[in-house]
């Protein structure tokens, strides 16, 4: 019966760990599911102004989401290497899916230009940017320290990405 309660107190942390890491994993693919929706209202836009509605409202979403995903990770526990290699997987996922989808925004700028649209779009990068900067420190942090370098090398294509934008569409 000692055993059974002196066990009690791990199993909830193991279990609290598990449903942390989880829940990281859960942001990043919203935050993931909602790039995506982003690339694809950038894809298909035709130029017009009224279009531009969903992709303005598409990268709020996306901003909301990146800001739900630090506070989901602020309140979690540190995370055991399994819960680690599962938000690093989810990182490199979403590494692929901001790379796309800042592609699509870079080679749409002249649709951008013409709408006097730029600045708008520059600003939305900077505050995305910054957002997904706050998230990774805080994700990193939650991170064992044997894997912290490695995670940031994950994470390190989706600022680049964004530096890449922001210096494009600086030339505006």
């Amino acid at each position: 019966m000692k055993f059974t309660t002196l066990l009690a107190p791990v199993a909830i942390l193991a279990s609290t760990v598990a449903a942390d890491a989880a829940s990281i994993q859960t942001a990043l693919d919203t935050i993931n599911l909602s790039t995506l929706k982003l690339k694809n209202y950038v894809d298909t836009w035709n130029g017009k102004l009224l279009t531009v509605i969903p992709i303005v409202g598409e990268s709020t979403s996306l901003l909301a989401s990146i800001n739900r995903g630090k506070q989901t990770a602020e309140e979690s526990e540190e995370l055991d290497t399994l819960g680690a290699l599962g938000v690093g997987e989810k990182t490199s996922k979403l590494a692929t899916s901001v790379n796309q989808t800042i592609t699509t925004i870079i080679t749409s700028k002249p649709k951008f230009d013409k709408l006097l649209l730029s600045p708008t779009i520059l600003l939305n990068l900077k505050l995305e940017k910054k957002a997904t900067e706050e998230l990774n420190d805080v994700i990193i942090s939650k991170i064992p320290e044997l894997f912290r370098d490695f995670a940031r090398s994950l994470s390190a294509p989706i600022i680049d990405s964004f530096d890449e934008a922001i210096e494009t569409y600086k030339l505006f």
